[in-house]
């Protein structure tokens, strides 16, 4: 059976290791969009803890609107903020410096919607990491698809990650099940052989 999944913003840990073991994977397209989920923020580990990252977002259609449709808001440059932040938290970590300018085209590249933006940022790292699932988007067309994992904040998922070294481990010991750029900027190519591990 083929898993679907929601498209994420650089997706957690536990979201990447299901990626790592599926061929496949299909991601809901024209699902109603949920607010407060991973479709939109990502948590990432700064020298002052844990910090989500949201992208602000436009519902054209309030709350049916579905996950295609939803655009960004131009209110702020969030992605020159969120880079910025990215740089700040991992311009140190062993990795990023070899992954920067790759990741920076993809990042600020033209999209038109979030759903493009997610899935153009997943398949990149799909690439440098090395797994070799294919993201297949789904429509359900009215009908009632569930999702077979729900990563939003609120759902607690049973994931046991194996351990690596953090930037701030020193300063607060390892912090599970962050966006998977903080595996890839910290481990590089054992980014997969993590994933793998973990459960």
């Amino acid at each position: 059976m083929i898993p679907v999944l929601p498209a994420t913003y650089l997706g957690n840990t536990a979201y990447f290791s299901q990626l790592a073991k599926h061929k496949v994977v299909h991601v809901l397209r024209d699902e109603t969009y949920q607010k407060q989920t991973f479709r939109n923020r990502a948590v990432i580990l700064s020298a002052n803890g844990p910090l989500s990252l949201s992208i602000p977002v436009v519902r054209p259609f309030g709350k049916k609107t579905k996950t295609a449709e939803v655009t960004f808001s131009l209110a702020e440059n969030w992605k020159l903020n969120h880079w910025k932040t990215l740089k700040s938290a991992y311009n140190r970590s062993p990795y990023f410096e070899f992954y920067e300018d790759s990741f920076k085209s993809v990042f600020f590249e033209a999209y038109e919607n979030l759903f493009e933006f997610n899935t153009a940022l997943t398949n990149y790292l799909i690439g440098k990491i090395g797994i070799t699932c294919q993201l297949k988007p789904i429509e359900n067309n009215g009908a009632n698809i569930p999702l077979t994992l729900d990563f939003s904040p609120k759902v607690e998922i049973i994931f046991k990650p194996y351990p690596y070294l953090q930037t701030f481990t020193e300063k607060y010991g390892f912090v599970p099940n962050l966006s998977i750029l903080d595996l890839l900027f910290n481990e590089g190519p054992n980014t997969i052989c993590i994933l793998e591990e973990s459960y």
